[in-house]
């Protein structure tokens, strides 16, 4: 079963232009691994989700979350556990054109099989980190968010969207 199918991906107004994105990310990771999705046009969608999807919830998302978090749960983990996954998946995707130097200091490209594996990384872990936000993080959202700030997140994310992918597309 496809976690496409094993999830709902609906929400409220704070949560649910992410929840759409999802959707399509789950569609690429698990194209990848099953090989109906060539490389290329995966790591278009990686470099998407890093530029623009990431930035929503980091940047608007999870600072207006962040103190009701703290105000009925009195830690903070959830949202260390998604950003450390944003920064995993960043961390992996440069480690595809890193320059390896060998004993001459001539770069050393990245041979299929690694770009392969580190794909591969890349998309399982893309999975694992929508089900941690679907099942945790957004329902966590749902529940301690008050409405207005629902609102609030919302608005800054349908303004900042067109932003962000005018920025991705130059």
């Amino acid at each position: 079963m496809s976690l496409k199918d094993s999830l709902s991906f609906k929400g409220s107004i704070a949560t649910q232009l992410l929840r759409d994105q999802h959707i399509i990310t789950v569609e690429f990771a698990e194209g990848y691994l099953d090989n109906s999705i060539d490389t290329k046009k995966f790591l278009e969608h990686v470099d998407y989700s890093i530029s623009v999807h990431f930035p929503l919830e980091d940047n608007f998302l999870i600072p207006i979350f962040r103190p009701y978090l703290k105000k009925y749960l009195d830690f903070e983990e959830p949202i260390r556990v998604i950003s450390g996954e944003h920064q995993t998946i960043r961390r992996e995707r440069q480690l595809i054109y890193r320059p390896s130097l060998n004993e001459a200091d001539e770069e050393v490209e990245i041979t299929p099989d690694e770009l392969f594996g580190k794909c591969g990384v890349i998309a399982r872990t893309l999975l694992q980190h929508i089900y941690k936000e679907e099942n945790g993080l957004f329902g966590l959202v749902e529940a301690y968010l008050p409405e207005p700030e629902k609102k609030e997140v919302s608005v800054k994310l349908e303004e900042n969207l067109p932003i962000l992918e005018k920025n991705f597309r130059k």
